[in-house]
């Protein structure tokens, strides 16, 4: 019998090098998993980033289009201008005025963006220098 006994000491000790073995690996895992956090750490700055560039105007500073549609921030003119109809955008883009510079400039306080727009006069070009705007301050 004392020698099944030392049969049953040397399987419990390769069972201990079995899971020194695993060890590692899970460390391995560990450390994977920590990457991956970290990127999800980079990701949600991207969206705290863009958040802060696309923030919403209060609602009292919404600008509201002669057609009585509201816009709330400077993405949402953007994707506005696509479909918007001619007599509208040239009813707030005139040779005197821009109501979207002024718009920028009073309430989101981007100087840059609103002296580009004031020289825009059609409606391509200022949704392309708006989407290029938001693109470059994300990044």
């Amino acid at each position: 019998m004392a020698g099944k006994s030392k049969d049953a000491k040397k399987k419990t000790g390769s069972k201990k090098k079995k899971n020194a073995v695993v060890t590692p690996k899970v460390a391995v895992k560990k450390t994977s998993s920590k990457k991956t956090k970290v990127k999800k750490k980079k990701s949600n700055a991207t969206s705290t980033q863009r958040e802060k560039i696309i923030k919403d105007a209060p609602v009292e500073q919404y600008f509201i289009l002669c057609n009585g549609e509201p816009i709330k921030n400077v993405e949402e003119l953007a994707d506005v201008m696509e479909d918007l109809r001619d007599e509208v955008f040239n009813f707030h883009v005139t040779p005197d005025k821009n109501d979207f510079a002024t718009w920028i400039h009073d309430v989101f306080k981007d100087i840059e963006l609103a002296e580009e727009l004031a020289n825009i006069k059609h409606k391509e070009p200022m949704r392309l220098v708006l989407y290029k705007h938001i693109v470059k301050k994300i990044n």
